[in-house]
């Protein structure tokens, strides 16, 4: 399966390292989801959701990730992970990824996301300002 990278405005390049691969020399299956939250914060610090050297003003958490595995990937592969937001909601928002083996182009994941705007201190989500609604826009597919 190839990947033209067309309508994800998002990119975020990652190297495959040692410690993330397993006894058969693949990219762990949990990797991947710490691939994509990369891919997600470097997307939330363009939009400036939240003080990068502050992580807790960021105002969001996770409710659902998944992961379809296409291709293996290894250690010193280069990962492109192609991003954008499918979805937005009252409060919350969907994030789709596509990660590519760089040089060969090929699918090696894909994944999504749904993240709600949070207001941690009272322990409940809020609705996502019309600021942050934008911001989301411009990463749409």
């Amino acid at each position: 399966m190839k990947f033209n990278g067309l309508n994800y405005p998002h990119l975020f390049r990652r190297q495959v390292f040692l410690y993330e691969t397993d006894a058969f020399g693949h990219t762990n299956n949990v990797t991947f989801f710490g691939y994509m939250e990369s891919a997600r914060f470097e997307l939330f610090k363009e939009i400036r959701l939240f003080d990068p050297t502050d992580v807790l003003t960021c105002p969001l958490i996770l409710a659902h990730a998944e992961c379809d595995y296409r291709k293996i990937s290894r250690y010193d592969d280069t990962l492109l992970i192609y991003s954008r937001v499918s979805d937005i909601r009252k409060s919350s928002f969907l994030i789709e990824h596509v990660m590519l083996r760089e040089g060969t182009e090929d699918v090696i994941a894909t994944g999504k996301v749904v993240m709600v705007y949070y207001h941690h201190k009272k322990n409940e989500a809020r609705p996502l300002p019309k600021k942050v609604k934008k911001a989301l826009q411009a990463y749409a597919g």
